[in-house]
């Protein structure tokens, strides 16, 4: 029941605050719940078929589907966080009327809805699969019942709501002349924040440059497996210990969407800068498609929720690649804080893992959902 809690508590408060924000960000719009309703409803459904097929798209484009597909959702969220931050700077006011008057809706609005209604189903999306195959691998092995499972699911998605609902109620306790303003500085820091999470995810596989592994290392202060840290990941896209490309690609993002908003009363203009922001990914990627493959190591196998071996010994400064294998009946994460890597393995399935060049020392890896006995180290020397 805990186990099933925890990860069900963790993945649904990150999709969570999303939505937080984007009710928060639409408070008086007619037709919001209509919208944000489809976008749940359509980012479950896109969960579960993401689930059925992760152990096929983790072997396309040499092993790094799942970071293709990710960085391509995340690519979309960002263009559709960058549409609504322009349109709502330059319509702020209007709706702000509206509210105080009848709160009427407009065509205008129903295009914003549309667009954060996409935000809210890349949220659910992305944390979605990871709870769908972890509940489904717990209850095909047979480690709790029904009963229990369904208990700690539905009681870790209860926090994960209450939360993300206390995030809401403090945003729309801010006057309306002001909500606005508020919502877009958290959207468009959310939208700078997936931008560098979708260039670190194309990073770990290896089809960027990293322009530097770890810019700054922040984990003493805030961990990134921590509450605070999972929130803020969720929230800004923090990371304790950044690659270059993944700041370049926050930046970048925060830079051109804040000209946006500025420029928003011209409309050509602000819809040139949302198109720039969208670019930016695409010729960071460019950028690095001639990035170098490494040799590979021995698999790695997950085996009774245990890793096997435990302990790898790598050369310091040269590329290379795991290949994770996973046995068992339940899916589990290959994970590393200190490496900056977290990559879904489905039951029986295999992934690719691209590494390196590390610096000569330490470096633990886990098991994100039996992080208690699948715990290794690879030493760079």
């Amino acid at each position: 029941m805990l186990a099933s809690l925890i990860v069900v508590f963790r993945e649904a408060l990150e999709a969570g605050l999303v939505v937080g924000i984007v009710m928060a960000a639409t408070a008086g719009l007619q037709g919001r719940l209509r919208w944000i309703g489809a976008g749940l409803a359509a980012g479950a459904a896109g969960a579960g078929l993401l689930a059925m097929f992760a152990g096929g798209l983790s072997n396309r484009f040499d092993g790094a589907g799942q970071e293709v597909f990710t960085a391509s959702v995340l690519g979309l969220a960002v263009v559709m966080l960058g549409w609504h931050v322009t349109w709502m700077s330059a319509h702020a006011r209007q709706l702000a009327a509206q509210m105080r008057a009848v709160g009427k809706d407009v065509m205008l609005g129903r295009r914003s809805l549309a667009a954060l209604a996409t935000v809210v189903g890349v949220a659910v999306l992305r944390e979605g699969a990871e709870v769908v195959l972890f509940l489904y691998g717990i209850a095909a092995s047979g480690q709790q019942s029904a009963a229990a499972m369904t208990l700690g699911g539905l009681a870790g998605l209860a926090l994960a709501v209450t939360v993300s609902f206390a995030l809401y109620r403090g945003l729309a306790a801010i006057p309306v002349h002001r909500l606005f303003g508020v919502t877009n500085i958290l959207i468009l820091l959310l939208a700078a924040g997936m931008a560098g999470q979708a260039a670190a995810v194309l990073h770990s596989a290896d089809l960027i440059p990293g322009w530097g592994e770890h810019v700054w290392n922040t984990s003493w202060l805030i961990a990134d497996g921590g509450l605070l840290g999972r929130t803020l990941h969720a929230l800004v896209g923090y990371a304790a210990q950044p690659s270059g490309v993944q700041v370049a690609a926050w930046s970048a993002t925060f830079v051109v969407l804040t000209v946006c908003a500025r420029l928003a009363a011209r409309p050509r203009m602000a819809a040139r800068g949302v198109a720039s922001a969208a670019a930016a990914l695409a010729i960071l990627c460019v950028l690095g498609i001639a990035s170098a493959r490494a040799d590979n190591l021995p698999t790695l196998v997950f085996k009774q929720h245990r890793f096997y071996p435990d302990h790898i010994t790598v050369p310091a400064g040269e590329k290379f690649r795991l290949e994770v294998q996973n046995t068992d009946n339940s899916a589990d994460e290959f994970e590393s804080v200190d490496l900056n890597r977290e990559k879904l393995v489905t039951p029986g399935g295999k992934i690719t893992v691209f590494l390196g060049p590390l610096d000569a020392g330490t470096y633990k890896f886990f098991g994100c959902f039996h992080r208690d006995t699948a715990q290794g180290v690879i030493v760079a020397k």
